[in-house]
């Protein structure tokens, strides 16, 4: 049983036979055509601007979210005196490319709670996980836009934690750069990843990442003369993509948008609603309310030590994460009701023989 998606998720077969495609082209020619390579990503783009509401040029594909957010952090105009706020107990891949930037910015770390009082005239940035990767708890954007409103600053948010277990619209929250890795929620593979930037945010960046294919080449017969880069989030595409793993992730795309990412948000919140209903004696640390918080229920039991209940459910065949001496449990959509039910029956049996 898979109840791990904040961590990586499994392979489906619809999307490997989307990948094993492309693979196919390899195979029987070597040298793939380029509008074949072009339609592959170009159908892509326009899949993840559809689930996000976004225009299909300001989408970019990445390797992964650490590159993302270096690539904005190395692309913004920072001036002396600007400064970064973060929030404490963020994931490592956000923190650390804003802790060691090479300009030298100051970086501070605040609580949620303390986000407003922090802000001042030297931020320039508000670097935020959209929902925690540890407690699971989910942002409230509408509040970062009422700050925004008030003040002037850039919003760089890391969604590999929510976005394709509930929905996220950047641009109704003014969000100027997103980034997110595609093994998670949106159901792999690893390697790949996206990177939303507004149209508006990029016409401030310093562009120092340009290659050969951040350009609009219609074919590779005549290299006399150069298109001009892209201008906009496609320039950052610099050389040959991943077409395997972007060949998967439609697969997944056709799949999300299929079923409706509200619907899929919908079945994600019932499934935590019931594991939280069967089981109101765990010592919870994901909210309880639906709007705070995503996919995530992380949770340890008052009476024995978490890493005991997590080699107990390896044991079970039941994958979960261990996590800060808690135990998370990540469900997707396709998880059933009598999976979970799996679950309780051993975490309950565990909290008894060890009690």
């Amino acid at each position: 049983m898979y109840l791990n998606h904040a961590s990586t998720s499994p392979l489906n077969l619809y999307s490997l036979q989307k990948a094993s495609d492309y693979l196919e082209v390899l195979k029987n020619e070597g040298d793939a055509n380029w509008d074949y390579l072009q339609a592959i990503s170009e159908s892509l783009r326009s899949k993840i601007a559809q689930l996000i509401k976004v225009k299909s040029n300001e989408i970019a594909f990445v390797q992964n979210t650490s590159i993302g957010i270096n690539l904005i952090i190395e692309s913004i105009k920072w001036s002396p005196g600007d400064e970064i706020l973060v929030l404490k107990n963020s994931f490592p891949a956000l923190k650390y490319p804003l802790l060691y930037n090479r300009y030298g910015i100051k970086v501070i770390e605040v609580p949620l709670s303390g986000l407003k009082e922090a802000i001042s005239s030297n931020t320039k940035l508000i670097a935020l996980e959209w929902v925690n990767y540890f407690t699971g708890e989910r942002i409230d954007l509408n509040e970062i836009l009422t700050l925004k409103q008030k003040h002037s600053f850039y919003v760089l948010l890391d969604a590999i934690q929510g976005l394709g277990s509930a929905p996220l619209y950047p641009k109704h929250y003014a969000v100027d750069f997103l980034v997110c890795g595609a093994s998670k929620w949106l159901m792999g593979p690893q390697g790949v990843g996206i990177m939303y930037i507004d149209e508006n945010a990029y016409a401030d960046l310093n562009i120092g990442f340009v290659g050969w294919l951040s350009c609009p080449w219609e074919g590779f017969t005549d290299f006399s003369n150069l298109p001009e880069p892209f201008p906009d989030a496609r320039i950052f595409e610099t050389g040959t993509k991943n077409y395997w793993g972007l060949s998967y992730l439609g697969g997944n795309l056709d799949i999300l948008l299929d079923i409706g990412i509200e619907n899929i948000s919908l079945r994600v919140a019932s499934l935590i609603d019931y594991l939280e209903e069967e089981l109101p004696w765990v010592l919870q640390l994901t909210p309880k309310k639906q709007e705070q918080r995503a996919g995530i229920l992380t949770f340890r039991l008052p009476n024995i030590n978490s890493e005991k209940l997590y080699r107990t459910l390896e044991q079970e065949k039941i994958k979960t994460s261990l996590r800060n001496g808690y135990i998370r449990i990540s469900p997707h959509f396709y998880n059933t009701f009598a999976e979970l039910d799996t679950l309780i029956d051993v975490i309950k049996t565990s909290g008894r023989q060890y009690g």
